[in-house]
């Protein structure tokens, strides 16, 4: 088997809702997950008539693909058919672009690191380097993970852009596809669809081409596509997130906290502490993404919002265990 590079590491899996459940010694029911940037519930449209029709030839192939779904994507992003790749979530369309673009030898920039660690994994499988100095490809997470930003554009070409947070600001690279940019989509955030594993890329004619011949046979199940389908028809209304987010900033702030501008559905909180915070409040049963420097709070509803801030407070006048 090739070796990987020594910078290689896997992705940091958080651990499981029944484990946090053993640590808080709660039930898992009960604990509350700020720490994946997904919505509070599922959506209105994953219900089991969604897939009927899917589990009633699941011993079947999607013969022929999906184009159903290519153009209700085409639709919803305002492109035609031939510009859209599908992809297990952006995860996968991530590893496919690093692949199709990068081999041993080559190198691949990295804008406005620290950032989710995808990219990284996408380079390093691929045989490449992480490096600005002439690469091939150059990833952009823009909007960016984990501080919520909206970063500018890399003039670099080839360029990735993955707007898994698309939905929540509306500014898009996607007018950008015939100059050497790829959007990279996901289901899984304001959708609502995260364990349903499917995404897309946009990109121009022939570059979606070429990547879709260097995509896995049938990389996308015909259940997610129905969920994806489902959703499309009734596209997210992200404003209460939007607004709960302001909401809770604001309370964040009367902790003496300073939540970094977001315009996404989390917030980057600096903390000196963060990995000490992070930890009372996994055994309060609330699970947030740690970094050395903040902790990154996806926003929930207003009640389990609170329940946090509640704990932060407790956290921070020393009465945590």
């Amino acid at each position: 088997m090739r070796p990987l590079s020594p910078q290689f590491r896997s992705f940091p899996w958080a651990i499981s809702t029944a484990e946090a459940a053993r640590i808080a010694g709660i039930e898992p029911r009960d604990v509350l997950r700020f720490d994946g940037n997904t919505m509070p519930g599922p959506p209105a449209s994953a219900k089991p008539e969604t897939i009927a029709a899917a589990l009633g030839s699941i011993q079947s192939y999607a013969h022929g693909g999906h184009p159903e779904l290519l153009r209700a994507i085409a639709d919803y992003a305002g492109v035609g058919p031939e510009h859209v790749v599908l992809g297990a979530g952006a995860d996968d369309l991530i590893m496919l672009c690093g692949r199709s673009f990068a081999g041993p030898g080559d190198r691949v920039a990295i804008a406005d690191e620290p950032t989710y660690l995808s990219y990284r994994i996408a380079v390093w499988v691929a045989g490449a380097e992480v490096s600005d100095e002439s690469p091939v490809l150059t990833f952009c997470c823009r909007p960016h993970n984990p501080t919520g930003a909206l970063v500018d554009l890399p003039a670099a070409r080839p360029l990735v852009v993955d707007e898994a947070y698309f939905e929540f600001c509306r500014d898009s690279a996607a007018s950008l596809i015939d100059d050497g940019v790829i959007v990279i989509r996901t289901f899984s955030k304001a959708f609502g669809l995260a364990s349903a594993r499917i995404g897309y890329a946009l990109a121009a004619r022939e570059t979606a081409a070429e990547l879709n011949a260097r995509q896995s046979p049938a990389p996308v199940s015909t259940l997610a596509v129905s969920l994806a389908l489902g959703g499309l028809e009734s596209p997210p209304d992200v404003g209460p997130t939007l607004e709960e987010r302001e909401r809770l900033a604001a309370r964040l702030r009367e902790l003496g906290l300073e939540p970094l501008p977001s315009v996404t559905n989390f917030l980057f909180v600096p903390l000196d502490e963060a990995p000490r915070v992070e930890q009372a409040l996994l055994r309060r049963g609330l699970l947030v993404r740690g970094y050395d420097n903040g902790i990154r709070i996806t926003v929930r509803d207003a009640r389990d919002d609170d329940r946090l801030v509640d704990e932060l407070a407790a956290i921070r006048a020393g009465r945590a265990g």
